[in-house]
């Protein structure tokens, strides 16, 4: 009897740790943002990627353009964790994609990554945006 309680208890833990929403991972969130809205007015292109290289930086994300209108962000946290975002933009609006990680528990089928993925995001957009005001 003691066995089988201890065995309906482990399952019984397992099954709550598979299923809890803090355990589990996050549907990844892709960021977009009106720069009018958000602003008031357009701003050059030039000035965007500018703010996505260097108000980003401090948090340790790395820019670089790969296409007109087009550049990849790559984040290294604490030598464990590693993500990579895309991120299309012009002088009215950007978007913040995913693109890659490594160590962040993604699952494609379920479009499901680590818990502190959109946060790094968000963090990334509000930077962005502190840095066009």
């Amino acid at each position: 009897m003691q066995k089988f309680l201890l065995t309906f208890f482990a399952v019984v833990f397992v099954a709550s740790f598979a299923t809890n929403p803090a355990m589990a991972g996050r549907t990844i969130v892709t960021v977009y943002t009106n720069l009018e809205a958000e602003l008031g007015k357009p701003v050059s292109m030039k000035k965007v990627e500018s703010a996505f290289k260097k108000c980003s930086a401090d948090r340790g994300w790395r820019f670089n353009k790969v296409a007109p209108g087009k550049l990849v962000g790559k984040l290294a946290v604490r030598g464990k964790h590693y993500v990579e975002v895309s991120v299309s933009y012009n002088s009215k609006e950007y978007k913040i994609s995913y693109q890659d990680s490594k160590n962040m528990k993604y699952k494609a089928s379920a479009n499901t990554i680590h818990k502190r993925y959109n946060s790094w995001v968000k963090n990334l957009d509000n930077d962005v945006k502190l840095c066009l005001r």
